[in-house]
């Protein structure tokens, strides 16, 4: 296997990675801005019967997904299904509900999410991820405000998810524009304020803007243009951060129908979509929400007996355009299955005999610009290591051998914790991968197939790691390595 990718310090890893960002410009091809936002993946074909009439067609859908439903058949299904109606996806992750709130955000989230979310085979080349919801609300965050922690997750964002998958693109931060500086909120103006303090360079991390464009207060104001907030609320908080014109994405606005009725709710909803239509940053508009049930039931565009709500039906009769955006026309990621097959014929270090003669096959190894060899113990198993320590050898690591001696392995040793991601290109044989940090085993990815897809899977441990040890798949099973097994270099 070999390292597709490591994470360099950083704001060095984020100007040199965002030159190379490969998703495209939703504002660059004809666009359906309709959209809706909904709950469930089961709510899609309604979705599309609301968003892609009158002339419509991919429009959008924003739906949220927790840590404890990656559900893979699910949520393949789902994507297969947007693919089938025509609807580009906006997927929000969310942390695990507790009680009253919200779990805050981890890293060990963006990378479960990412690993997750890669594996599955969109609609469109664009994979628009919202960076979780309304932060600057304690209630959506585990108790707290704490605006410093949400930046530095947004930052590692950026690294986790364009790693796993180059058409990954980033929106937010979604805040709650009508919220006030108390000891349970703060204020969206602040927030986004020390967002800029604790990393200036926050908002390039971003590709898009996603905002909760209320028509606030109450959810019964005109819609005005300037007016904070409201349905353009985007743009004071871009206009405040001095920020470059970035696509827009409000995934959530609407109307209280309890407090605007009849005629005025429909001018109410056509004047929002000439602003909106008419403001070129503005990629997508999902209102919240399609199906809310009893606890949503205002903003609800539809009733509890599946008809149309006043919304639904404004929103039903917008005369709507005919989006093409990129089609996702790579093949579907192959399922991994277990290969325990391990061979054996790799040629054995030259001197294994003692330190001495190690050091003279290392002389000879620098010479010809070859890892070093060392001995390791796990588990009382004695493994002769060749130590891959420079980007050269990282990418390289034991790809286009043929097999791999019963007792060998490569060592890859960095110099800084991180999520480091591998592949097995070129690889002939199938390995154990022992994530290792601070000489300390903390995950273990066994029989890890050879893979002649075009479109590679990736691998990475559920925590950031500075050693990586890759054996013969089966090797760490037989020989009793598990999480917390410790690393001994002999």
């Amino acid at each position: 296997m070999k390292l597709l990718a490591i994470l360099l310090a950083s704001s060095i890893y984020f100007f040199t990675a965002s030159s190379a960002l490969a998703f495209y410009d939703p504002r660059s091809v004809p666009n359906n801005k309709v959209g809706v936002h909904i709950l469930a993946p089961s709510e899609v074909e309604k979705a599309a019967s609301l968003v892609n009439t009158n002339s419509g067609d991919w429009g959008y859908v924003t739906i949220p997904i927790q840590p404890s439903d990656r559900d893979k058949v699910k949520w393949q299904k789902f994507m297969d299904d947007c693919r089938r109606l025509h609807l580009i996806p906006i997927v929000r992750i969310t942390t695990i509900p507790q009680g009253g709130t919200w779990a805050q955000g981890e890293d060990t989230d963006l990378v479960d999410f990412a690993n997750f979310l890669s594996s599955l085979s969109w609609p469109v080349e664009n994979r628009y991820i919202v960076l979780f919801n309304e932060v600057n609300s304690a209630a959506e965050w585990g108790g707290t405000v704490d605006p410093s922690t949400y930046t530095a997750i947004v930052e590692n964002a950026a690294k986790i998810f364009k790693e796993r998958n180059k058409d990954f693109f980033l929106l937010g931060p979604a805040l709650d524009d009508a919220l006030p500086n108390s000891t349970s909120s703060m204020s969206a103006a602040r927030y986004l304020q020390e967002m800029s303090v604790a990393d200036p360079y926050v908002w390039t991390y971003f590709d898009g803007w996603a905002s909760h464009a209320y028509p606030n207060p109450g959810f019964a104001a005109p819609p005005r243009i300037g007016a904070y907030p409201g349905v353009t609320s985007y743009k004071t908080e871009m206009a405040r951060l001095n920020l470059a014109d970035k696509p827009i994405f409000i995934t959530e606005t609407g109307w209280d129908q309890t407090a605007v009725t009849g005629t005025r709710l429909a001018s109410y909803w056509a004047s929002a979509w000439k602003i909106w239509n008419n403001d070129k940053n503005v990629v997508a508009v999902t209102p919240f929400v399609l199906s809310g049930g009893d606890q949503f039931s205002k903003l609800s565009l539809v009733k509890t007996d599946g008809s149309w709500s006043e919304s639904g039906n404004d929103i039903l009769g917008l005369a709507k355009s005919a989006g093409s955006p990129h089609i996702n026309t790579a093949p579907a990621p192959t399922p991994l299955t277990a290969n325990t097959e391990v061979q054996n014929s790799w040629i054995t270090p030259f001197f294994k005999a003692s330190r001495a003669l190690l050091k003279v096959e290392n002389i000879f190894r620098f010479l010809f610009g070859l890892p070093e060899v060392q001995t390791i113990s796990l588990a009382g198993n004695t493994i002769s290591v060749e130590v891959a320590t420079t980007p050269s050898q990282w990418e390289q690591g034991l790809s286009d051998r043929t097999s791999l001696a019963a007792d060998a392995g490569m060592l890859f040793r960095f110099p800084y914790e991180h999520i480091p991601l591998f592949w097995m290109k070129n690889m002939h044989f199938p390995l154990d991968m022992v994530w290792i940090d601070n000489d300390v085993v903390v995950d273990i990815t066994p029989n890890v197939p050879v893979s002649t897809n075009a479109d590679l899977p990736t691998y990475s441990p559920h925590t950031p790691v500075n050693t990586v040890l890759e054996v013969n798949a089966g090797y760490a099973a037989a020989h009793k390595i598990t999480i917390g097994t410790k690393l001994i270099a002999n």
